[in-house]
């Protein structure tokens, strides 16, 4: 029987995060500081040392990994509201003061690539012509 070894980068607790998060906006930047332990500095110099690549910046990574994780976010979200009982999801949007029709549905991020690729073909043929 094979073994497999497993790597693990990095794990914590996200009810134990003791980060401080200062973020100064204006109207067309804005900058997010976050202040860690040494422990937190140090297993984030691991994870950037074993999964940036070379000729990316630190900036460049952070930034990435930013925004994966509002893409992740947002994602359980959406399924978390599209998979909610009707009568709880009506009086969400109620108390949002949202008023979704009946008949809406966002499409998936299938429907979007491949509506993508069909507007993408049809400019080109119509280029052609």
């Amino acid at each position: 029987m094979e073994t497999k070894n497993k790597v693990i980068l990095a794990t914590f607790d996200p009810t134990k995060i003791n980060w401080k998060f200062k973020v100064k906006q204006s109207n067309r930047r804005m900058k997010l500081y976050i202040k860690m332990t040494k422990a937190e500095t140090s297993q984030w110099e691991e994870l950037r040392k074993a999964a940036k690549p070379p000729e990316m910046t630190d900036d460049e990574f952070a930034k990435i990994l930013f925004y994966r994780g509002i893409d992740t976010f947002m994602s359980q979200m959406t399924d978390m509201i599209n998979n909610m009982p009707a009568d709880e999801k009506e009086k969400m949007y109620a108390e949002a003061g949202i008023e979704v029709p009946e008949d809406a549905k966002e499409p998936t991020r299938e429907e979007l690539a491949a509506l993508g690729n069909m507007d993408s073909e049809t400019s080109t043929k119509e280029e052609d012509a």
